[in-house]
């Protein structure tokens, strides 16, 4: 269970965004989320990867692009490094909040393994946790030009909320919304932003390759 955010848009200072995240972590929903916190930044065709199994701090002077950042309440995994978030590969960051039962393995949580099904094939991943116990399949992704999040949840939909905005040529996803105006993603739905668009695709019985 954890609280996490993605912003994509123009250039600029990406700061307050992670101290929301700090905020959310402290005082949001279920609050304290202080398992470890790390976030990614897309700056200049370059990504920044920092990760921490301490409680979340501020974070000065973040600027970029595109920003993916989390702070983990674990469930049931380790605390470590390996299985603190965003996990990546290649150009393409990835967070996940909730709790799958039975994927985790050999020390590595079942965050990580979903990543590597939704890496495989966003359909056939989302088709084979559905026949698994579950929380939250919430998830957000992004390689700094693209982002996308997908919202599914069984438990707790209060808690396991995400909402999105688009602002001044920035697209925002959040677990909790912050000023202004927010739209909140409903249960089976995937948002994509690309080109400058948002669209929003259903995923009640067929689920739409669109990653």
């Amino acid at each position: 269970m954890c609280r996490m955010l993605l912003s994509i848009g123009n250039y600029s200072d990406l700061t307050q965004y992670m101290d929301f995240v700090y905020e959310m972590a402290n005082d949001g929903k279920h609050a304290p989320h202080h398992d470890g916190f790390g976030y990614a930044l897309y700056s200049k065709n370059e990504i920044t990867i920092q990760k921490s199994i301490d409680p979340i701090k501020k974070i000065e002077k973040l600027y970029g692009s595109t920003l993916l950042a989390h702070a983990r309440k674990k469930s049931s995994s380790t605390k470590s490094i390996i299985n603190t978030q965003p996990f990546i590969s290649d150009n393409i960051s990835f967070v996940h909040n909730g709790t799958i039962k039975g994927l985790g393995k050999r020390g590595k949580s079942d965050s990580y393994y979903y990543f590597k099904l939704i890496l495989k094939g966003f359909p056939a991943a989302i088709a084979k946790i559905r026949e698994m116990n579950f929380t939250s399949i919430n998830f957000m992704i992004t390689d700094g030009n693209y982002a996308a999040a997908y919202r599914e949840v069984r438990k707790e939909p209060g808690y396991f909320s995400l909402f999105y905005r688009y602002e001044d040529e920035r697209f925002t996803v959040s677990t909790e919304a912050m000023g202004g105006k927010w739209f909140e993603i409903e249960d089976k739905t995937l948002v994509v932003f690309r080109n400058g668009r948002v669209k929003e695709y259903k995923a009640n019985d067929v689920v739409p390759e669109v990653i």
